[in-house]
């Protein structure tokens, strides 16, 4: 069995103790300070499509893991919410998009608009467009979340059930 160690200083001296000091005054870290944003944001706008495109893939894929790790249950978080995200994000239209995975755009419609549940062959489809840098599996455990919801949330299926079970442990 492990020990925890009680430590013999403050969390202000060990961080002073791994963080070098700037040694900027307050004017001089200010003036630092704004020369640094000024660069990042001239390196942000002028960033190719490409790279936009990528940072907007990879932040909705972060996005997509927290939401499923997350045991909160946002209705307004849907499938076709982070579909429609997606489809943002690569700066493409419905039809376009539809095209390129080939499914039917009336049937992208329904399933961004939760008429339609997506199968197992969008997931494939969606990880194959995104270069695997969102999974099917992510897609997946979205599209389930609904479901693992309405189990854990209705009641009344309980309820009807209930007659069917003849004898608990």
């Amino acid at each position: 069995m492990k020990s925890i160690k009680k430590s013999k200083h403050t969390l202000k001296e060990l961080a002073e103790a791994h963080i070098f000091p700037h040694g900027l005054s307050p004017e001089e870290k200010a003036k630092e300070d704004k020369e640094l944003w000024a660069l990042r944001k001239e390196m942000l706008e002028n960033r190719s499509v490409e790279d936009q495109i990528m940072g907007g893939v990879l932040q909705l894929k972060f996005l997509l893991e927290d939401y499923i790790i997350s045991t909160v249950y946002e209705e307004e978080h849907h499938f076709g919410y982070y579909l429609a995200f997606y489809i943002r994000v690569i700066q493409k239209k419905q039809k376009e998009f539809a095209e390129e995975i080939s499914i039917d755009e009336t049937r992208l419609s329904r399933i961004i608009n939760k008429k339609e549940s997506p199968n197992e062959e969008l997931f494939v489809r969606l990880e194959l467009h995104s270069k695997n840098i969102i999974p099917a599996l992510y897609w997946y455990k979205l599209s389930e979340k609904v479901k693992a919801h309405n189990i854990r949330t209705n009641d009344t299926l309980r309820e009807t059930e209930r007659k069917f079970v003849l004898k608990t442990i």
